[in-house]
């Protein structure tokens, strides 16, 4: 069994000290470490297998690793996935506790035998992703500020995330629902939509609305942009297509609306999209 430490996945002066994960292929085989760690799926799907169980993760999935579980991640399908894994000292999260003084609270979130999953939105997912790059940045200019913004953020992740958790059970998608979100990743079924969504389900448009609020925590409109917005952005990355091409490759009907889209999640336009891509892939090289 492997056993990471501290002392060699945290920088001595940081108290959280966040990285990207790109790839499945790039995760570690089942291990434990002494310290708590945080981590977020931001795209695709996998099969996280901790103290013998499994959990089926998505996008927005926000999940607290104590140091007594023993983990690791496995494929979903053929589906790849990307995460931000956050590595926190002992003494933050303990400190965090002992600020928040709820007692049962922390045990609930301690002693439940699998690690407590908070659904984030997709504007929760930005956010929170945002947060904990922020960290990144501040780390490598003023790890004094780095230190001071993570206390606060460790502290508004457990409050608004995890507080209502401590005594809730994971919940597990219905078979239907599972069935339908599987099969809306097919281009056909993704560049028709919400006709598609609600046709594969076999639910009243009604159910499939409560049901993705309920276990996505977002409207089937959020989720069929997220898929699109992936496609555009692995087209942006990987081929020289027009920005009108990809936003039809991508299944939108109307390019303002994927300008528009495209920008309120990743910030910045296509074209800006690309050329940074660009421009951060030619700094790494020799």
């Amino acid at each position: 069994m492997i056993k990471y430490t501290a002392s060699t996945h945290i920088h001595p002066d940081l108290l959280v000290d966040p990285f990207w994960v790109d790839s499945l292929s790039k995760v570690s085989p089942e291990h434990t470490h002494d310290f708590y760690e945080f981590f977020i799926l931001s795209e695709g799907q996998c099969q996280h297998i901790v103290n013998g169980t499994t959990q089926h993760l998505r996008p927005g999935c926000l999940v607290f690793i104590r140091p007594h579980d023993i983990h690791r991640y496995e494929p979903e399908g053929t589906q790849d996935c990307r995460f931000l894994n956050s590595p926190c000292r002992s003494a933050v999260i303990e400190e965090a506790f002992a600020y928040l003084n709820e007692q049962k609270y922390a045990q609930g979130l301690l002693q439940a035998p699998f690690p407590q999953i908070a659904m984030l939105s997709q504007l929760e997912m930005t956010e929170m992703i945002r947060s904990f790059e922020r960290i990144m940045m501040l780390s490598t200019v003023d790890k004094k500020k780095a230190r001071v913004y993570a206390k606060g953020l460790i502290i508004q992740i457990l409050t608004q995330h995890f507080f209502a958790l401590e005594t809730m059970e994971e919940p597990v998608l219905p078979l239907w629902l599972e069935h339908a979100i599987s099969k809306m990743q097919l281009k056909e079924n993704m560049n028709c939509g919400l006709h598609a969504l609600y046709e594969l389900s076999g639910r009243s448009v009604g159910h499939v609305n409560r049901a993705f609020r309920q276990y996505l925590n977002q409207t089937p409109t959020e989720y069929i942009n997220q898929l699109r917005l992936n496609v555009a952005k692995n087209l942006l990355l990987t081929t020289e297509l027009r920005v009108l091409e990809i936003a039809l490759e991508a299944g939108f009907e109307n390019v303002s609306h994927f300008y528009h889209q495209f920008k309120k999640f990743y910030n910045q336009a296509p074209l800006d999209f690309r050329k940074n891509a660009t421009m951060n892939k030619e700094s790494l090289l020799p």
